[in-house]
């Protein structure tokens, strides 16, 4: 009874996550680079979990989204330090050295990259979206009940988040 009910909810759950990443005008789809938003368009759709090679397919394609999140944010972040390094080193007198490195930046850049760094580590957290941890607790529980309420709790907090 509460594995058919979880298993219900982890399908309406993912399907919701899915359509929001995949419409192109969401803010979930705007907030990835491109790369990312392509990998998301690929998730597979899903319409039952029948069994426990469904349960390990989504698992592996669950685990896949957060990867795709995370490397989506890394880029993103990085890019942004790369604007300000260079603007920072541009300004500087005497030839342009490429490429910059930090410890070459004034002091209060390199604390201002080292706390956007930071605060960026703190926001993705907070998402809700780690592609390790999650999934070694779900490998290492001994009951597929537990394993799928677990698995249910990841979805439905990115559902909520979206």
């Amino acid at each position: 009874e509460e594995m058919d009910s979880l298993t219900h909810q982890i399908v309406e759950d993912y399907q919701k996550v899915r359509s929001t990443y995949i419409n192109s005008q969401s803010l979930a789809s705007n907030e990835l680079p491109k790369f990312a938003r392509k990998a998301v368009v690929e998730m597979p759709d899903l319409t039952a979990l029948n069994d426990d090679l469904d349960y390990w397919k989504l698992v592996d394609t669950w685990q896949v989204l957060c990867n795709t999140i995370r490397q989506a944010k890394q880029t993103q972040l990085q890019g942004v330090i790369n604007e300000i390094s260079v603007q920072v080193a541009m300004e500087a007198k005497g030839p342009l050295e490429l490429p910059v490195k930090r410890r070459n930046l004034p002091e209060h850049v390199q604390k201002q990259l080292k706390e956007m760094e930071q605060s960026a580590a703190a926001d993705y957290v907070e998402i809700g979206m780690e592609p390790v941890l999650d999934f070694q607790e779900i490998l290492s529980m001994e009951g597929s009940l537990d394993r799928v309420r677990k698995l249910a709790a990841m979805i439905r907090r990115e559902r909520a988040r979206l």
